[in-house]
């Protein structure tokens, strides 16, 4: 009996190594899906902030092309109001026309007479409207033109051929009014801007065409106010009827900018596009379970070793939170991380060979605002830590490649000097080939700030970086970095300056214990800056 008992738990060896096998299968399933979603986010994240970019950079023409027009309005000096309008006109109509968008927007500018009614002095593309009356026009509707100059505000409708000074077609526009006055006045001046959301829809996928396919994405655009839905559109397909409710299974992006709340979401056809691309196969995971078996009790014992070491980290970790600077740092990483990735997002975006020079611009200005909220960032962590009396943080004895880190600030200062107009060097010495003590990203961001503060103080020049290491008074490697400019003259220790350029730096300088040492312009021909690293 005892022998048989025996034989009866050496068959149930097999069988409980089949069952962890397949649920080691299961986990990897699982975990295979959870990568595939993750990786499903992040290319429609891409993908939606990529048509989202190019709808921006359209508004922000539109606004300037706007702007100029109200400029030269109130700098024009030729004669009466009309004149006036009429010559502002022809600049805006020169200016706009020749943009690729030109079709989508059409502005109209009207006058109030003596009898309060409202006359068209102005329209383009449209102007055959020139003199006719709006003063019940629906584009007017609820407007009060009698208010105060600067006034505005945004309405949107279904057009038609009632409704549309210059309809196209029947598709839902948005309508901005404006109210100005002349200089030396009284007749207020309306400006009105209308905005056919199916065209500009169009337009954007004309603009994406050329980087390649279309991503089959679904944008709905709404009031805000009121919620009311004004367009829902099919990429490369048109316009729909709007829902009835906003989707709630599909991953959605949301914005609101230029007086309108859109949302990008996924449809039908994208998820199928991207599993079609990505394939899910749980064949090769449950062959490996069933060739596995006889070794199943062994994984199993692993994997209960592993899980409890990570739940020893997460407790640790979790403990750790705790400690309101760990959690600073924690938030603070993530932070960091999603910066650097919107970067090479836009770097990403900027590098295609068909973006237009206008858009590239506008893209730089992103990643220079997004560099200095990172810097802004830095700064503030370490200015907390000096506060606190830390010692300085100079990686708690990890170790980095320091050309690497030279390769990442080279290409930043050649970016931020091809915009400033300013001619920079880059010498970097054989010695950057080996790894020394210290963080990366600390050093990094200390260079960065460096060049930041010499960049503001140079208008026209040159700026020279050099990056080397020498060995430290510890026996060890120390990196070195010297800025040489034909800049107005800064140091750290002069207290008449007061820039935040000069505070960011200071502060990340202090944290790393680094230390900074200016030589005067009259002394060298062109003043010179040199931090060195770990230099204690």
């Amino acid at each position: 009996m005892r022998l048989m008992k025996s034989q009866n738990i050496a068959f149930l060896i097999p069988v409980v190594a089949l069952i962890v096998g397949l649920l080691a299968t299961v986990a990897d399933v699982r975990q295979s899906e959870a990568e595939r979603n993750e990786l499903l986010q992040e290319r429609f994240e891409s993908d939606a902030a990529l048509r989202l970019l190019v709808r921006d950079a359209l508004a922000q023409r539109l606004q300037t092309h706007l702007q100029g027009f109200l400029q030269d309005l109130a700098a024009t000096n030729v004669g009466g109001l009309e004149q006036i309008i009429d010559h502002a006109g022809t600049i805006l109509s020169n200016n706009y026309g020749s943009d690729s968008a030109s079709q989508i927007a059409h502005f109209f500018v009207a006058t109030v007479d003596a009898e309060q009614r409202v006359l068209i002095t102005y329209a383009y593309p449209r102007p055959e409207l020139v003199g006719q009356e709006i003063s019940e026009h629906p584009m007017l509707r609820d407007f009060d033109f009698s208010s105060a100059a600067g006034r505005f505000d945004q309405i949107g409708f279904l057009a038609s051929r009632e409704n549309d000074l210059s309809f196209t077609s029947e598709s839902p526009v948005v309508v901005r009014r404006h109210v100005f006055r002349y200089p030396g006045g009284t007749t207020p001046v309306i400006g009105i801007v209308k905005l056919n959301l199916v065209e500009m829809q169009k337009y954007i996928d004309s603009e994406l065409r050329a980087l390649g396919p279309l991503p089959p994405l679904e944008v709905t655009q709404y009031e805000p106010s009121t919620n009311q839905c004004l367009l829902r559109y099919h990429v490369d397909r048109g316009s729909f009827s709007c829902p009835d409710f906003p989707p709630k299974d599909a991953l959605q992006f949301v914005s609101e900018r230029n007086g309108l709340r859109t949302i990008v979401s996924t449809t039908p056809e994208y998820l199928k596009l991207f599993k079609a691309n990505h394939p899910a196969s749980f064949a090769l995971e449950l062959m490996f379970a069933l060739v596995t078996t006889g070794i199943a009790l062994l994984v199993a014992f692993i994997i209960r070793a592993r899980l409890a070491s990570a739940d020893q980290v997460v407790t640790a970790y979790r403990g750790s939170l705790d400690n309101k600077e760990e959690l600073t740092d924690a938030i603070h990483n993530i932070v960091a991380d999603n910066l650097t990735q919107l970067m090479e997002l836009a770097q990403r975006v900027k590098e295609a060979p068909s973006m237009a020079d206008a858009e590239r611009r506008y893209l730089n200005i992103v990643q220079s605002e997004m560099s200095q909220m990172r810097l802004s960032l830095d700064a503030k962590i370490m200015a907390d830590r000096n506060s606190q009396g830390h010692k300085s943080y100079i990686g708690d004895g990890q170790t980095f490649s320091v050309g690497k880190v030279a390769k990442t600030v080279e290409a930043e200062l050649k970016r931020l000097g091809a915009a400033e107009g300013i001619e920079i060097r880059v010498l970097l010495d054989d010695s950057l080939k080996t790894d020394i003590e210290g963080s990366a990203y600390w050093v990094e961001s200390a260079l960065l700030a460096f060049i930041n503060t010499s960049l503001t103080f140079t208008d026209e020049g040159f700026i020279e970086l050099s990056l080397w290491t020498e060995a430290s008074k510890s026996g060890g490697g120390e990196l070195l970095a010297r800025i040489r400019d034909a800049g107005v003259e800064w140091s750290l220790e002069d207290p008449e300056l007061d820039h935040p350029s000069l505070t960011v730096l200071k502060d990340i300088l202090e944290g790393l214990g680094a230390a900074i040492c200016s030589t005067s312009a009259s002394l060298t021909g062109n003043q010179e800056h040199v931090i060195r690293f770990n230099h204690t």
